[in-house]
């Protein structure tokens, strides 16, 4: 396990959740207009995280490692941080 590991890890999960952010608000915004629009975006957006799920399993290259590797537990904690902090800095 190397350094290099870590930081690759951490920069490809926060790039990942910076598009994640992305794909929501554009959803919300698209169904702004819309009939229904909380059902439908609820929807889209859970359809839409699903398949960007799929993308970050295929895309990330630690995916030999088990859930509980440290490289892994840093991505996640990383894409967590900042989706949680984006999502609460943007809503309020």
């Amino acid at each position: 396990m190397k350094n290099k590991d870590f930081l690759l890890s951490i920069v490809l999960n926060v790039f990942l959740a910076y598009l994640w952010i992305f794909l929501i608000y554009l959803i919300f915004d698209f169904v702004k207009l819309k009939d229904n629009a909380l059902l439908f975006g609820i929807v889209l957006a859970s359809i839409g995280t699903l398949l960007f799920a799929e993308v970050i399993r295929r895309v990330n290259p630690f995916i030999e490692y088990k859930i509980t590797h440290p490289v892994k537990v840093a991505g996640f904690i990383s894409f967590g941080f900042v989706a949680v902090i984006n999502l609460y800095w943007i809503t309020f």
